[in-house]
């Protein structure tokens, strides 16, 4: 029997996947073609899923250290053995050093344990609980918050003319909802792509542009592209009057930069400044 559902636990996308199944065992994991985000295709990540449920060397059951830390010795205890070891030593922590002196720390969280960890910490007064957030999926939310007023994805199926690749490398890691297989659809389509990163990835093989700047000087390259948009009128007059604020400043602003100051920064050449922005600014969409 084949069960039609999507990856909730491995990535934030939520692909479509085509699982089978045979005597109550999933023996295959395949992606969906019918899904309008992934349309097939799906990560290694998505097909090891059955390792996650079937693998030997899967944790079942709680286990406790016998013998010296590192000799790799355990035996198996009950949950409510483990529980009342866990909940004794959070105990004993706060009474002796107070909430503040426990940490709750998670990788990347897929579903709603996140909001569990939070809810304990919170009835313990705990006031650290880390999780890689800060430095992953936030970061991205809210300079796109602050940016665009909500949280971007390529429309891909209405094709860009132009993708900008900042940083970013799909073929190895998609963000939410910018599938890698969607891009390379695109690009078999004629999409002109512009990579920006110091390292010359697959994409940037691909690219029509690969802008190899100097590591940490984006922000300065930035500021480049945007003098070359402003100063030859490449930008949407139309839409910069209705949506934006603060044009004019930056206008100002950008009068103090000039390219070739931009190009000793960046370690990249003026002409390929232009021609980025030139790209950007005539290709429609992008």
């Amino acid at each position: 029997m084949i069960y039609k559902t999507f990856c909730a636990r491995m990535d934030h996308g939520g692909c479509g996947i085509l699982v089978h199944v045979e005597e109550g065992r999933i023996v295959k994991i395949e992606g969906d073609p019918e899904s309008p985000l992934n349309r097939g295709t799906l990560c290694a990540k998505g097909i090891a899923q059955i390792e996650r449920l079937d693998h030997p060397d899967r944790l079942l059951y709680p286990m406790k250290r016998k013998g010296a830390r590192g000799e790799g010795k355990w035996e198996r205890i009950s949950w409510d053995e483990a529980l009342t070891i866990l909940s004794g030593k959070i105990k004993k922590a706060i009474e002796s050093e107070g909430p503040q002196s426990i940490a709750f720390a998670q990788g990347t969280p897929k579903g709603l344990e996140l909001f569990l960890l939070l809810r304990l910490a919170n009835l313990l007064r705990v006031p650290n609980l880390s999780t890689p957030g800060n430095v992953c999926h936030m970061p991205r939310e809210t300079a796109s918050h602050l940016t665009c007023g909500f949280f971007p994805i390529p429309d891909y199926d209405h094709s860009p003319a132009c993708v900008v690749l900042w940083g970013s490398n799909l073929l190895q890691t998609n963000e939410e909802g910018i599938i890698g297989s969607q891009l390379l659809r695109i690009l078999k389509n004629g999409t002109k792509l512009i990579v920006i990163d110091p390292r010359k990835t697959g994409l940037a093989s691909r690219a029509h542009l690969w802008l190899r700047l100097k590591p940490g000087t984006d922000l300065a390259l930035a500021l480049g592209i945007l003098k070359v948009l402003i100063d030859e009128e490449l930008y949407d007059h139309d839409f910069v009057h209705h949506w934006t604020k603060g044009f004019e400043e930056l206008k100002d602003h950008l009068k103090s930069f000039d390219l070739d100051r931009i190009s000793d920064t960046t370690w990249l050449p003026k002409e390929q400044s232009l021609e980025a922005a030139n790209l950007i600014g005539k290709t429609k969409p992008t």
